[in-house]
């Protein structure tokens, strides 16, 4: 375990995100990356990794001593739906199920532009309903995930009632991905302070996951759907991060619908700043406070 300065992490930060977050670089080499980023950092003990399939798509158990919990979290990766795996995510899942004493799930759903929306939907709908049929009650699952997993976690809490489906005992969403439209206004002006993403890398994302539809990005959209009945919801976010205002409005958007709703602001943090827990004891702050809101919505 390592305690780096924010200062020194936040120029990692910014530089390995130069080298492969961006629009020229390819996506082969993007998916590399992040794998290469997040996929080595020495477990914390006693976390343990099973590789299994779930719903016909491969998934990571992150558990402690080697044993499946009674409660799992069904953890979505982000990476704007194209890039990412539970690979690249290894560090942060395995400290949010060290923090919240319960096993993750983290899975591999499809990726654009191969398999645009709703691919990842379909393959997060059929994981939760296969978990259901494998013995978790539906109180005893979480749907997390960051970024465009947050935005996918929250879809599907959404695709669960229109279904008339039980709803999980929370979604713990990290800077969530809600806003398609590129309306917000930090979608704009935040792109100097965020270390993470950048706009031609938003821009390619988008479109590969969107297909530049206008139909698509308007039913993909969330911030105009109703809320109403979902699970309770605890959401992180950095103030330096061009998702910003996203999480702020689906806070006001929840608050309306009278889902009880929990945000925490992290000040001169960026996005998904959880991803190197190993490396960053905010990080790993961030994470414990999660877990034992987790912990306890399931208990």
């Amino acid at each position: 375990m390592i305690n780096l300065s924010s200062v020194t992490m936040r120029r990692m930060v910014r530089t390995t995100s130069k080298w492969f977050l961006n629009g020229r670089c390819p996506l082969w080499l993007q998916r590399k990356g992040l794998n290469l980023l997040g996929g080595y950092a020495f477990l914390p003990k006693p976390i343990k990794i099973e590789k299994s399939m779930i719903a016909a798509r491969p998934v990571w158990w992150f558990n402690l001593d080697n044993r499946r919990s009674e409660q799992v979290i069904l953890y979505f990766h982000g990476g704007g739906y194209g890039i990412g795996s539970p690979r690249s995510h290894r560090d942060l899942c395995a400290y949010l199920a060290l923090y919240a004493n319960t096993s993750v799930a983290s899975i591999a759903y499809r990726l654009a532009p191969e398999h645009p929306y709703p691919a990842a939907i379909d393959d997060g709908m059929a994981a939760y309903k296969a978990l259901m049929d494998s013995g978790f009650s539906p109180d005893k699952i979480t749907l997390a995930g960051d970024s465009a997993g947050g935005g996918l976690a929250l879809t599907l809490a959404l695709k669960i009632k229109a279904q008339n489906l039980p709803q999980p005992a929370c979604l713990f969403l990290i800077s969530p991905w809600i806003n398609k439209s590129r309306e917000a206004v930090s979608h704009v002006t935040q792109f100097e302070v965020d270390p993470v993403i950048n706009e031609s890398w938003s821009l390619q994302m988008a479109g590969n996951y969107l297909q530049n539809s206008a139909q698509i990005t308007a039913e993909a959209c969330l911030v105009d759907k109703d809320l109403s009945g979902i699970a309770p919801m605890l959401i992180h976010v950095g103030t330096d991060e061009v998702l910003l205002d996203d999480s702020l409005l689906l806070k006001q958007k929840a608050i309306k619908a009278g889902v009880h709703v929990t945000l925490i602001t992290f000040k001169e943090l960026w996005h998904v700043f959880h991803f190197s827990a190993s490396l960053f004891k905010p990080a790993r702050m961030a994470l414990k406070q999660a877990g034992e809101y987790i912990h306890s919505m399931m208990n």
